[in-house]
């Protein structure tokens, strides 16, 4: 434990806000968001089974933070040379244990919520909410966990776009469409752009103590062209479903965040060191929340001016 840890340690809701990362559940919401605003054009929208989709989302994200911690801290990937911020467990604020069991009592405090989302829904809810369930618990958990054996990105893209946002919208309106999976895809590619970021930053690290991201597997430069790629099709894809009209116009308000995208990219572009693909992350996380919240106004903005 470090030396300052009890003089500097803070209370015990901050240390639990810090552990389930509380600022990483406003992206959680978008795509619950963007599923719930797809379901308000389709007049299909239901109040309380939103708010319970919004709780139950939440929980399940919170519960995954506690349990890739917990994962990360007992495979070595989350020590002292990891450029990733301190969570509690390194800090020795809470004892795995603790954590472990944390991760547990929000999956369950989902499942009981998911429980009135079932009610009144179907089964095919069901199958959405176990789906959530075990990829976040994969994720790190298990000798195979996913973000070890390069389906990080693959694992996030499929989670923060079709399967959170079809599912939000398949909860209200019981039908399954193509247009929903389509306006899911440009922030499930940016998310997964996200995590790549942090694999391409973590590669020199993830290396060294035997991660096997997909970063690993290619190599720096691939990598950086992989990042690239995620976040041109992010915006390649969303003018591509306006023009087939799967998309309101007002949705091309995430093109505003363009400079932006553009700044990471040149960032990343002139550089290989890990502290200055940091700032890198930070960039694409900011512009994941930019165009997240572009977008679900967009869709918001249609429904009210039918722009």
């Amino acid at each position: 434990m470090p030396a300052n840890a009890k003089v500097n340690k803070p209370s015990q809701l901050q240390i639990w806000l810090r552990a389930v990362r509380a600022p990483s559940l406003i992206s959680t919401l978008i795509p619950v968001l963007l599923g719930g605003g797809l379901a308000l054009i389709d007049r299909g929208f239901e109040g309380w089974t939103f708010l319970a989709i919004i709780i139950a989302v939440m929980l399940v994200q919170a519960g995954s933070n506690l349990f890739n911690d917990y994962f990360d801290y007992h495979k070595g990937a989350d020590d002292e040379s990891s450029l990733a911020a301190p969570n509690p467990l390194r800090q020795g604020w809470l004892t795995a244990s603790r954590v472990y069991l944390g991760g547990w009592i929000c999956y369950i405090a989902a499942a009981i919520v998911g429980g009135y989302i079932i009610s009144v829904g179907d089964w095919l809810v069901l199958v959405f909410g176990v789906i959530g369930l075990l990829l976040g618990y994969l994720y790190t958990g298990t000798r195979y966990a996913l973000a070890y054996h390069g389906l990080g990105e693959l694992t996030v893209f499929i989670v923060m776009g079709p399967l959170i946002v079809l599912g939000t919208y398949y909860a209200m309106v019981k039908i399954l469409y193509g247009h929903v999976i389509l306006n899911a895809i440009p922030f499930g590619l940016l998310s997964a752009a996200v995590l790549h970021a942090k694999n391409l930053r973590d590669l020199r690290h993830d290396h060294a103590i035997g991660k096997r991201t997909l970063a690993t597997f290619l190599g720096e430069r691939k990598s950086k062209w992989e990042l690239y790629v995620l976040l041109a099709l992010s915006y390649a894809v969303m003018v591509v479903i306006w023009l087939l009209g799967y998309t309101p116009l007002s949705s091309l308000l995430v093109l505003i965040t363009l400079p932006l995208a553009w700044k990471t990219v040149q960032l990343v572009a002139k550089t290989d060191d890990p502290v200055e693909l940091n700032l890198g992350l930070g960039l694409s996380m900011l512009l994941q929340l930019l165009f997240g919240i572009l977008n679900v106004f967009g869709i918001f903005l249609y429904y009210f001016l039918q722009i």
